[in-house]
């Protein structure tokens, strides 16, 4: 008597399993760790001072660019590749659509990884930041260096993004700068002209002689004269 309804039972539990093993994120996502904060240290990698730099450094970089910089350090990783790993833990946090930086620091066997990678909003405004961090703090990860990794992903952000905040102000400051310095010139050789060749009487543009007259040692100077007041001048003396 209880063979059909066995039968059927078995076929709902099959059929409930299929739909269960069909539905499960990929990649083992259940697997993944939950947020601890901005900084989810499941690794151990960092003592009590170097989480509190740590957490400096986040609140910093949220005051000085606007990015929320999320970290985690992690000895397991269902993807065995720590960049896919970021994206997972990226989009399982909720961060994929903010203006947000996720590193994850991931350790397989002896050897450490490092994924980074950025939400919608950081990519839209600056395209190809997450590998510029990344690259700026792998040398450091595959010495084992977390802690000092850590440290470095912000010093590679400031340097990627000071340029970028900094562009238009350099230009400015050198066009004014550059005009500063032709107006000095300018008004220098105005000077020197009127030095030279303005007649100190009359104020007439003085004109060159044509001859030349001798000096003591057997030189030669050119002489210039106001065609209006009279006025001449040896080039080198008054006259």
């Amino acid at each position: 008597m209880l063979t059909h309804p066995l039968r059927r039972l078995i076929r709902c539990l099959a059929g409930l399993l299929f739909l269960a093993l069909v539905a499960a994120p990929s990649g083992s996502a259940w697997c993944l760790p939950q947020p601890i904060g901005p900084l989810s240290d499941y690794g151990s990698v960092l003592d009590r001072h170097g989480k509190e730099q740590i957490q400096t450094l986040i609140g910093q970089a949220k005051a000085s660019w606007g990015i929320d910089v999320w970290i985690l350090a992690s000895w397991e990783n269902p993807y065995d590749d720590a960049q896919r790993y970021a994206s997972s833990v990226l989009q399982a946090w909720g961060l994929s659509k903010g203006k947000t930086l996720l590193a994850a620091f991931v350790k397989t066997g002896k050897d450490w990884s490092v994924g980074v990678v950025a939400g919608q909003a950081t990519t839209s405004a600056h395209p190809g930041l997450a590998d510029a961090v990344r690259r700026g703090a792998a040398s450091l990860v595959s010495h084992g260096q977390i802690p000092e990794a850590m440290a470095r992903l912000f010093v590679a952000l400031d340097r990627e993004l000071t340029p970028a905040a900094a562009t238009s102000r350099p230009g400015r400051a050198t066009g004014k700068t550059l005009a500063i310095v032709l107006s000095c010139a300018a008004g220098l050789g105005l000077v020197l002209f009127a030095l030279r060749r303005v007649c100190p009487r009359c104020g007439r543009i003085l004109a060159l002689s044509g001859r030349r007259s001798s000096t003591t040692y057997g030189g030669e100077r050119r002489v210039y004269y106001c065609r209006r007041c009279g006025y001449t001048r040896a080039k080198g003396g008054d006259g």
